[in-house]
């Protein structure tokens, strides 16, 4: 064996530089400041002190569904799906 170093990490070190640690650095002091945010949201009330209960909205129909457009579109999906069907191969000698 040899004495020599790592030949990649050397290879990060020319390639990187000191670019690297730096990058480092930031990456490791913005982690450090955004965990050091307060936990709570800012958009609570500060001084409300019976949580209210959430309940999701209600979907409301339509009026005037669009039958005949889905119709429609379902006619053109499935006229494309036999057309594509019925285009003959052309396979020649294969078979």
């Amino acid at each position: 064996m040899t004495d020599h170093p790592r030949p990649h990490t050397d290879l990060l070190r020319r390639t990187l530089g000191p670019g690297l640690r730096t990058g480092l650095a930031a990456a490791v002091l913005a982690g450090s400041l955004t965990l050091a945010l307060p936990a709570d949201a800012s958009a609570q009330a500060a001084g409300s002190s019976a949580p209210q209960q959430l309940r999701p909205p209600r979907p409301t129909d339509p009026k005037d569904p669009p039958v005949l457009a889905n119709l429609g579109v379902a006619g053109i999906v499935v006229i494309a799906i036999v057309a594509a069907t019925v285009i003959p191969a052309k396979r020649g000698h294969q078979d």
